[in-house]
């Protein structure tokens, strides 16, 4: 409205000073009537020309103005789609290893002891150092590309599956009380779970021995063969010194392929600084099918098991001296669902120490043919105190006991007062147990089997022993034999 008055008077005043103008300067009377309006009329038009281009020009700034607003607008939401996008790389994958917690893919750290771990989800990475006693970290393995040249390789039929995020394969990390965890999943396929473990080689001291248990489980819908191999990218002997050495060789400078472990037990590979001790005989390890020694390039090679050339040097077209270490597991035919485990250990050390892998494997060996020979005593009790059951009376049948059931009572069970059972001590311990408790629930071989793992794992944990724990699980042990006994 008020530029529209503006341009009328200034129209008005236009009109007069030309009309001024036009008289003086002619010195003749007023334009004419016709006369009068055409020149009132340009000045109409142009007043109107001058409004529109004013018009014309708001409209265009406005225009830029709204469309500038626009393209901020959508980088905006490009950017809190891209942190969504990044956020959403994060995400719980725990619905794959629902038993283990939450995975997520990112670069976790973490130190028990002399051992301190590095594992990078975003590659599928990991390293692994050692702790000196001034506290600095020395690494066990090639630390170059993002520690890549180390990884697992998992083979489902005839193909095989470097464990990378280039290839469509979800990664993730979790740090845990004792080490660190790595999960790879190959979508449709399968799961490969590794766990770093770190532990003490004895009683006294910081953990100083590394345990990598890897597991593959089958998540396909059909029964498929499978084969885990690990790749470790070594150097501490590429300098000076050997580049191995094993329990039969006292050094490894060229390559070597061993499908026997029983005298080599282990490949150490160790400079002034700090040594790793890979243990591969004994115990719990899982007996690898081939282990080779071979140039890094080598042994990435597609073929799975590396094609080895005795007494052939460490080196290739692309890399000189540099030896690394393969290991190769036995496949297995896995159903929908089923998994199996692979497991090994590396003892560490650093300033000039030996590793402690050859007496760690040596006591946990004993340990655990300990805790056999136990078990096995207590199932040998357990089927020889069963006897007939009578499935009418109790609803349970002789499946349901399997090769513990028998018609005949072999052991003698000690004659129990009052119905009750006790467990007792070398310090004369007891803690009673009222065999009327004992339900139809518990006198199957399951729940008897369950009750003894518990006992014999609290007799395996000096540390952690809970004597009234474990007397209790005796003689509810005793009780449900006596029950047996007596049907």
């Amino acid at each position: 409205m008020r530029a529209g008055k503006i341009s009328a008077g200034l129209a008005g005043i236009l009109f007069l000073c030309c009309t001024a103008a036009f008289c003086a300067a002619a010195d003749e009377s007023l334009p004419t009537g016709d006369e009068f309006i055409e020149i009132q009329e340009r000045i109409t038009n142009a007043s109107s020309k001058k409004a529109l281009k004013r018009q014309e020009k708001e409209a265009k700034r406005q225009s830029e103005k709204a469309k500038k607003e626009a393209e901020a607008a959508l980088k905006k939401e490009e950017k809190t789609k891209q942190k969504e996008t990044e956020k959403s790389k994060k995400i719980n994958i725990a619905e794959l290893v629902s038993n283990e917690g939450i995975f997520q893919s990112k670069t976790v750290e973490n130190q028990v002891g002399d051992i301190r771990l590095l594992l990078k989800g975003n590659v599928g990475s990991f390293q692994i150092y050692t702790v000196n006693k001034e506290a600095m970290r020395q690494p066990l393995l090639a630390g170059y590309d993002e520690f890549t040249s180390s990884f697992f390789s998992l083979r489902a039929g005839k193909k095989e599956y470097k464990l990378s995020n280039n290839i469509g394969i979800v990664i993730g990390t979790r740090k845990t009380d004792v080490g660190a965890q790595m999960v790879y999943v190959v979508p449709k396929l399968a799961r490969v779970l590794v766990r770093f473990e770190c532990i003490k080689s004895g009683e006294n001291g910081n953990a100083d021995i590394l345990k990598v248990n890897a597991v593959v489980r089958n998540r396909s819908k059909r029964t498929e063969v499978f084969a885990l191999k690990n790749v470790l990218d070594t150097f501490l002997g590429e300098q000076k010194g050997p580049h191995f050495s094993t329990a039969d060789d006292i050094a490894v400078n060229s390559e070597m392929q061993y499908r026997k472990f029983d005298r080599m037990k282990w490949i150490c590979s160790a400079n002034s600084k700090a040594s790793m001790q890979i243990l591969l005989h004994g115990a719990d390890i899982t007996p690898p099918e081939v282990v080779s020694l071979g140039n890094k390039d080598l042994l990435v090679l597609p073929s799975w098991i590396p094609q080895v050339v005795r007494s052939r040097t460490f080196d290739s077209v692309l890399s000189y001296n540099n030896s690394a270490v393969c290991i190769n597991w036995e496949e297995k035919r896995l159903a929908p669902e089923e998994e199996f485990s692979c497991t090994y250990y590396i003892a560490m050390a650093s300033d000039g120490e030996t590793p402690a892998g050859e007496e760690f494997i040596a006591a946990l060996e004993k340990r655990l043919k300990a805790e056999q020979s136990s078990s096995a005593e207590k199932e040998k009790a357990v089927k020889d105190s069963i006897t007939f059951i009578d499935t009418d009376s109790i609803s349970l049948s002789q499946q349901d006991f399997g090769a513990y059931v028998s018609e005949k009572t072999v052991s003698d069970v000690p004659e129990v007062v009052s119905g009750q059972t006790e467990a007792t001590s070398g310090s004369g311990e007891f803690v009673p147990f009222d065999i009327e408790t004992i339900g139809a629930e518990k006198l199957n071989y399951q729940y008897i089997q369950s009750l003894i793992d518990r006992i014999n794992s609290l007799e395996g944990d000096d540390q952690n022993l809970d004597r009234n724990e474990l007397l209790r699980l005796n003689a509810e042990l005793d009780a449900i034999l006596e029950k047996l006994r007596q049907m």
